[in-house]
């Protein structure tokens, strides 16, 4: 935290210069968030998060981001039974430069740690954006093992790898390439040493806007999602890959926004490939300058986890959430939601039933 605190100290200072240039400009945004759960197997502490995001603009195309992210998240409970309450935890999401140019067919070029470009779940992280209070499940819940001795990944992860993006675009389409330090289902965060060691992968998108607020995009990503440091030395040895495909869609008219996406993960083991399915869809109506509604369901579709009856269904995971929003001044903004999962599991388990309320506040201060 530390650290993270003295970093932005510096680009703070960097800001009057950058003022005095008469092309450089500074800028802070703000959001920090409580909520509270109450129902089935959660905590009723509360969660506190802020999202800072500092954003220098270096002039002649130029521009430099750093985003320090602090959570103090609520304790883990397991069949009732609530666990000791975890520390603050300190990450630095982005910290990056990018470089832009604008005509015809606009480019862009983004080199350091930044959110993956693979999962439209990674714009609701900050809970500014986020219509609903809870993230998505899919994107930080691990599945059940399926490949023994082997960590475990989620079929698609929140992650801010190191990465090199080049995107290009127009009018009617978009298309960008990447090369990340890690998979698109590991988490990767700058300065957290439970990273996985550094491995290449390749990921790509594509979309086309065929009429004003509608886009249809697909992404592609390949390549090692476990090095052979982490495996058992009772297993075959050697990287394992996974291919990721997947689709993307958003939807704005008439004061309602829908979005969604399905990614297919093929993950490489030593008895044959096997496949998970992460989808979601949510849709947010405003229904006057103040309120808001919005809801989701999201789930994600693993691999069988053994062989015999007892394992004869894939195990899924189901969330869905309903949102009422209220905008109490430009800044302030109050939510309430109504939250049911089922986790991933073997057998028939019912559903845990929670309600939540947020308040988050936001602001840029210049």
């Amino acid at each position: 935290m530390r650290k993270a605190a003295v970093t932005l100290a510096l680009l703070g200072l960097a800001a009057p210069a950058a003022a005095q240039s008469g092309y450089e400009r500074f800028s802070l945004d703000t959001t920090a968030a409580i909520d509270f759960f109450g129902g089935n197997n959660v905590s009723s502490r509360p969660q506190i998060i802020f999202d800072i995001t500092a954003t220098a603009n270096l002039g002649n195309g130029w521009q430099a981001f750093f985003r320090p992210w602090f959570r103090l998240p609520r304790p883990a409970v397991t069949n009732g039974v609530e666990g000791t309450i975890p520390p603050w935890d300190a990450q630095i999401y982005q910290a990056s430069l990018r470089y832009e140019h604008i005509g015809d067919v606009s480019t862009r070029v983004d080199v350091g740690y930044m959110p993956s470009p693979i999962g439209l779940g990674m714009f609701d992280v900050n809970p500014r954006q986020n219509p609903m209070i809870s993230g998505h499940a899919s994107y930080f819940v691990p599945m059940l093992p399926f490949d023994t001795g082997s960590a475990r990944v989620p079929a698609i992860a929140s992650t801010y790898p190191l990465a090199g993006v080049f995107t290009a675009s127009s009018n009617h389409w978009d298309a960008r390439a990447a090369v990340v330090n890690s998979s698109p289902v590991r988490i990767s965060i700058a300065g957290v040493t439970a990273n996985p060691r550094s491995t290449p992968v390749f990921e790509a998108g594509a979309g086309v806007t065929p009429i004003i607020g509608l886009r249809l995009g697909g992404v592609f990503a390949h390549g090692a999602y476990l090095t052979k440091d982490e495996l058992a030395p009772t297993l075959p040895q050697g990287d394992r890959t996974v291919t990721m495909a997947g689709f993307e869609g958003e939807y704005a008219f008439r004061f309602t926004k829908i979005s969604g996406e399905a990614i297919h993960d093929t993950f490489e083991t030593p008895t044959g490939n096997v496949g998970a399915t992460e989808w979601f869809v949510q849709a947010t109506q405003t229904l006057s300058p103040r309120w808001y509604v919005a809801g989701r369901h999201e789930g994600t579709s693993a691999p069988i986890v053994g062989t015999g009856v007892l394992f004869s269904a894939q195990p899924a995971m189901y969330a869905n959430e309903v949102t009422v929003g209220f905008r109490v001044t430009r800044d302030v903004l109050i939510k309430g939601s109504y939250y049911a999962r089922q986790p991933y599991r073997t057998a028939p388990q019912p559903w845990d039933k929670q309600a939540a309320i947020q308040a988050v506040f936001q602001k840029r201060w210049w």
